[in-house]
């Protein structure tokens, strides 16, 4: 019998069912009806990056030979509850009702995006420099999350869509 290492909720349940029937268009369309829940304390999570737990792409606009541009619009970032844990997941910890999204390389000054409810999508930061390719980590990490909270983590590759999109 095969195990499944976790089980994740909401929207990257759904994001990988519709992948697996290829039907992944349809994700956008379908997510609407994934329910947003509050964050709160004493629960694992994953973060999500364009429908993705790990390994995702982050489309970036690179214009001519520039070794830095930006995400291209419409791609997205949001937080989803998991029932079991698997070692790139967080934890809310004892206290944490929030989960804060660091989004760009470390030596930059990054952006943050606030999370406080999961399966709550918001579109990927276009105004921070990013690496036209390589690879980084999207990190999620539980505000004022107390004893036991740990961030989870999505690494993303960056790929360099040119001028045109």
């Amino acid at each position: 019998m095969t195990r499944t290492p976790y089980r994740l909720g909401g929207l990257v349940a759904l994001a990988l069912a519709l992948s697996a029937t290829g039907l992944a268009s349809a994700s956008s369309a379908l997510a609407s009806s994934i329910p947003v829940s509050k964050i709160g304390p004493h629960q694992f999570f994953a973060g999500v990056v364009n429908g993705k737990v790990q390994d995702a792409i982050v489309k970036v606009v690179c214009p001519g030979a520039a070794n830095t541009g930006h995400a291209l619009p419409g791609q997205t970032i949001s937080v989803t509850q998991a029932t079991a844990v698997a070692a790139n997941f967080g934890y809310t910890g004892a206290t944490g009702r929030s989960i804060a999204a660091t989004v760009g390389p470390p030596a930059s000054a990054g952006d943050t995006l606030l999370f406080t409810a999961y399966n709550q999508v918001a579109e990927f930061p276009t105004n921070i420099p990013l690496p036209c390719g390589g690879t980084g980590l999207v990190i999620f990490s539980p505000v004022k999350g107390g004893k036991g909270a740990k961030s989870a983590t999505v690494t993303v590759a960056y790929a360099n869509v040119g001028a045109g999109g």
